[in-house]
């Protein structure tokens, strides 16, 4: 059996009690010290003083802390109020158009008559009511004088500002049509239901593509105005895209100015188009791809240098190993943006420095293809670079030819997605309406205006027949 634990006796604890106490009195000894040179530190004389003389000195060697420096200080955190925040940007208040009021006629207690009171809630809800179309009526009356029994006949006013000579849809309808089909590319099956649900407005697909056409044929003067603004322009982007019509083949061809966007329908591809496009008064730089039906075309001409660093980088990834193609495709790059940057610099420059500007990056461009052997993957690249070096470098004599063709590029995407949702036109003259609303519509964004406001003074402007647009 394990003994008890012994109890200590009277002197070990009167030993360990003594033990404490000194303890004790070091750590009272200590507190005061610090506090004494905590005050001192914080320039609070009087506690000095007061903590001096219980406080003991301290020790030897220890070096007091300098005036300038600044003693530890406890931080407490103080609870502020709360700011107010600041009103939700989505959530802003509307000028109401009609308001509810939400109130108790009688008390629930006493049932007494209760009057007046002060807001304690708010809510606005924003609706779209469905705004029923308006039908006017136009009569005209025949009346018979009382005195001598004469026939007085009313007669019907001239609606040509408001609706045309054997249509009972008005011009505004017509306008929003064309927006409808060609801003917002809907299909007519779309605009059909759009008009239904929203105005009430129930046409046929026959009724929606006759308005179509009657706006085309309203802003046929405008497109024929944009064309000859075309030809005029000192730069000019030339480009193309496919287009079905009635199932078969075709090509939507586009001329391209900062303000100017101009489409037109053909069924051939070829060179002879664009020249019949341009026409012969076209004086301007015509910026376009390495299409070789360009080639045709008269006078200065800047090839696209996105296409051909494009055709570059692909030729790169086909052919990663190649420290040829590598090299000459990194100096055709620098090549480049040495004459962009060089373009960018030359503001003030005279006509002739930046002519031979241009001439000695074509220089640069033929020494850079011609060092290539002739089994080289991108053999291909420098011959073209070698048939068109006369036309890469425009731009940098002319400030006002840009190097790449994206102006046209971006004119004809919303007809490429027209043309994805659509799949094409049904006829010769659908695809004359399409090309025109979408010319005389794009403009008009380009030029930051309303195209639902101009199609309707179009439309309410005085006109005469006009022939059909002459086939490319």
């Amino acid at each position: 059996m394990a003994g008890k634990a012994k109890r200590p006796g009277y002197d070990e604890l009167a030993g360990q009690v003594a033990v404490l106490r000194e303890q004790v009195r070091a750590l009272k000894e200590e507190n005061h010290r610090l506090r004494a040179e905590n005050a001192r530190l914080r320039g609070d004389a009087s506690e000095v003083t007061q903590d001096a003389e219980a406080a003991p000195a301290p020790p030897r060697g220890r070096k007091a802390a300098p005036r300038w420096a600044k003693a530890n200080v406890v931080r407490v955190s103080v609870r502020r109020p709360r700011k107010p925040r600041a009103p939700v940007p989505g959530r802003r208040r509307e000028a109401p158009d009609r308001r509810m009021v939400h109130a108790l006629d009688r008390c629930p207690h006493c049932a007494a008559a209760l009057r007046r009171g002060r807001v304690v809630g708010r809510r606005q809800v924003i609706t779209l009511p469905v705004a029923p179309v308006e039908v006017v009526e136009h009569v005209v009356l025949e009346r018979r004088c009382p005195g001598c029994g004469a026939r007085c006949r009313g007669t019907m006013p001239d609606l040509g500002e408001q609706v045309g000579s054997h249509r009972r849809v008005s011009w505004q309808v017509t306008a929003l049509v064309a927006v409808l089909r060609t801003r917002l590319r809907l299909p007519i099956a779309h605009v059909q239901w759009l008009l239904a649900q929203l105005c009430n407005l129930r046409l046929s697909v026959g009724a929606i593509c006759g308005l179509l056409d009657e706006a085309a044929r309203a802003a046929r003067p405008a497109y024929e105005a944009l064309l000859a603004e075309a030809r005029a322009s000192p730069v000019v982007h030339l480009d193309e895209t496919g287009w079905r019509q009635n199932g078969r083949t075709g090509w939507v061809w586009t001329l391209t100015t900062p303000t100017v966007r101009l489409f037109r329908f053909a069924t051939s591809r070829a060179g002879t188009v664009a020249r019949a496009l341009l026409g012969p008064e076209a004086e301007g730089v015509v910026v376009s791809d390495f299409y070789t039906a360009y080639d045709q075309l008269d006078g200065r001409h800047q090839r696209c240098w996105a296409h051909l660093l494009r055709d570059i980088h692909n030729l790169t990834e086909q052919h990663p190993d190649e420290s040829g193609l590598a090299a000459w495709a990194a100096g055709m790059h620098a090549l480049f943006a040495e004459a962009v940057a060089w373009t960018a610099a030359a503001n003030a420059c005279p006509p002739a420095e930046r002519e031979r500007a241009r001439l000695r990056f074509e220089a640069a461009a033929l020494v850079l293809c011609r060092a290539e052997p002739a089994g080289a993957p991108h053999a291909a690249l420098c011959q073209r670079v070698e048939r068109y070096h006369a036309e890469l470098f425009t731009f940098v004599a002319d400030p006002a030819a840009p190097p790449t063709n994206n102006a046209a590029e971006r004119a004809l995407r919303p007809l490429v997605i027209g043309r994805k949702i659509s799949g094409g036109t049904r006829s010769a003259s659908g695809s004359q309406t399409r090309m025109v609303l979408q010319s005389v519509i794009a403009t008009w964004e380009v030029r930051g205006r309303d195209p639902q406001a101009e199609m309707l003074t179009l439309l309410r402007a005085p006109r005469t027949p006009r022939l059909e647009l002459a086939p490319l």
